[in-house]
């Protein structure tokens, strides 16, 4: 019965691995409202102007009043508030971020005279002739797809040249939304990070506004990307300043001649996101991360690129592995099976992926470059998913394992020892870990024993069970990964450097209390 349970569970993986993410469009609005940046009005000498000048936290305004086109029941009252509630948080997050210098009063007008519209919102009369007091108003809009499998995209609906945008949109689609739970906290962080996403894109990380971003001395750049064939297909790469030293930096590759942009998909992937096989489950690929994404300074360093923000907060950025130190042939060479970045799918299909976040399959091809395989965790065996359905008593009592916010993935075949089990093959299982304070060994608890990793792949017995289980392949850089923040912090704000940044109602670790004094 117990060599059947083992068989069900590596059947289970084969058919449960996630394939469906969000996919990024947000060229799908511009295609269709051909919107156009303006030149700003000079700067008047009115009082907002005069006295704001000094630099401030961004503020972001929007408007929700499309959704108010929803029939009114209960299931799109909790859809309007998951909507809102992911926009006030990224609101949050943006204004952490961003310094920036105040536009004047007129500039923060919409002036468009071609287009009266913002995606699907008709444009209030009131915000033609009275400027939001704000750096950006976004209108907040829906759509209702359920054949297309993006869950929100964003643009500019107004841009200033030299100055950045003024307005612009996020459309939810509902038609993927309705079936979502967010009450589920991993649910809500999910989408919350695909808005963040979102609104980079109208803050400047699109391919076609890249020619409008701007230098320190208000200048375009000569030359923002060049072209190159890279594994065979044409590539642009991101060459401004700060994007450059950093990417240079960051692959100890001091000739690289740019950070590599996307070069497949169609609307909106291509040209406008990091190369997935350059730095994966970054906040700014393609396909959102379906794990755990990392808001990192090669995005830091392109919103100084862009000009158009006076500081940008480096304390907000998130120290990130892939690729780091993997030298030049990482990005314009051949793809390394032998490298932890990438896998042979003759060898590595049911072990733990890069991060160590679960057990995965070795994907091939998926990027139309050879041998530039990555691995995809199976969807119902994310080791922070309590939720997952091979957390059984069963599958516990048996193998010892553990899921939750405090667990990892760690290859292994224990059994708990017993005369009628099986030897079985190493898959990645869930095991809950600790790291010590200096980095430098991984404690494993199996069901209530427990061992201590001191050397990287070292296989270790535990009392009581047969078989081993084995340490990180880098203990160091394991104990490096970001990790998830408590209850994901309860959908009630949002996670940076493995800590929860609570909303202002809320406070505590979890973000699990309500302030009495916020409203």
């Amino acid at each position: 019965m117990k060599k059947l349970i083992i068989t069900q569970l590596l059947i289970t993986y084969i058919f449960c691995l996630q394939v469906l993410k969000h996919q990024c469009v947000h060229d799908k609005m511009k295609k269709i409202y051909n919107y156009e940046s303006i030149p700003p009005d000079k700067e008047p000498l009115d009082n907002r102007n005069l006295q704001n000048k000094k630099p401030r936290n961004m503020e972001i305004s929007y408007d929700m009043d499309y959704f108010k086109k929803l029939p009114s029941n209960d299931k799109n009252k909790l859809l309007t508030e998951a909507c809102e509630k992911t926009v006030q948080l990224a609101i949050e997050f943006f204004s952490q971020l961003i310094k920036i210098v105040p536009k004047s009063e007129s500039n923060m007008r919409y002036k468009p005279a071609s287009q009266q519209q913002c995606g699907q919102v008709v444009i209030p009369q009131i915000d033609k002739v009275q400027g939001k007091i704000s750096d950006l108003h976004i209108y907040v809009q829906y759509k209702i797809e359920p054949e297309d499998e993006y869950l929100a995209y964003a643009g500019w609906c107004q841009f200033l040249d030299g100055l950045g945008p003024t307005h612009g949109e996020i459309t939810f689609n509902l038609g993927q939304l309705t079936t979502s739970n967010f009450n589920d906290p991993i649910e809500f962080k999910d989408l919350m990070e695909v808005v963040i996403h979102e609104i980079i894109h109208i803050l400047g990380f699109n391919e076609t506004d890249i020619p409008k971003w701007v230098d320190s001395n208000k200048s375009y750049y000569t030359q923002p990307t060049i072209k190159k064939k890279i594994r065979g297909k044409d590539t642009i790469l991101l060459k401004t300043p700060n994007v450059l030293k950093f990417a240079q930096a960051y692959y100890s590759c001091p000739t690289l001649p740019g950070m590599p942009l996307e070069n497949l998909g169609e609307q909106g992937s291509k040209g406008s996101h990091w190369k997935y096989t350059a730095i994966e489950n970054e906040y700014m690929n393609a396909f959102t991360s379906t794990t755990q994404a990392y808001f990192s300074g090669f995005t830091t360093n392109l919103l100084r690129d862009t000009g158009f923000y006076h500081q940008i907060n480096n304390s907000m950025e998130e120290n990130i592995f892939y690729g780091k130190g993997a030298g030049c042939d990482h990005i314009i060479g051949k793809c390394d099976l032998t490298k932890r970045e990438f896998c042979d799918p003759k060898k590595q299909n049911g072990l733990c992926d890069y991060y160590n976040l679960g057990p995965s399959k070795c994907m091939s091809n998926q990027f139309n470059e050879p041998g530039c395989n990555t691995l995809e965790i199976y969807k119902n065996a994310k080791c922070w998913d309590v939720k997952s359905n091979i957390n059984t008593k069963e599958i516990q009592d048996m193998q010892g394992v553990k899921f939750g916010v405090e667990s990892g993935c760690f290859n292994s075949n224990i059994l708990k020892e017993d005369p009628k089990n099986k030897k079985i093959q190493v898959l990645g299982c869930c095991y809950k870990y600790e790291c010590s304070s200096n980095g430098q060994q991984v404690t494993i608890w199996v069901g209530s024993k427990k061992v201590v990793c001191t050397k990287n792949l070292e296989n270790m017995s535990v009392k009581g069970y047969t078989g081993q289980i084995q340490c990180p392949e880098n203990i160091a850089l394991f104990c490096g990964f970001k990790k998830f923040c408590p209850n994901f912090c309860s959908g009630n704000g949002y996670c940076l450097n493995g800590k929860c940044q609570c909303s202002k109602k809320y406070f505590g670790q979890d973000c699990g209390k309500k302030n009495p004094f916020k409203f």
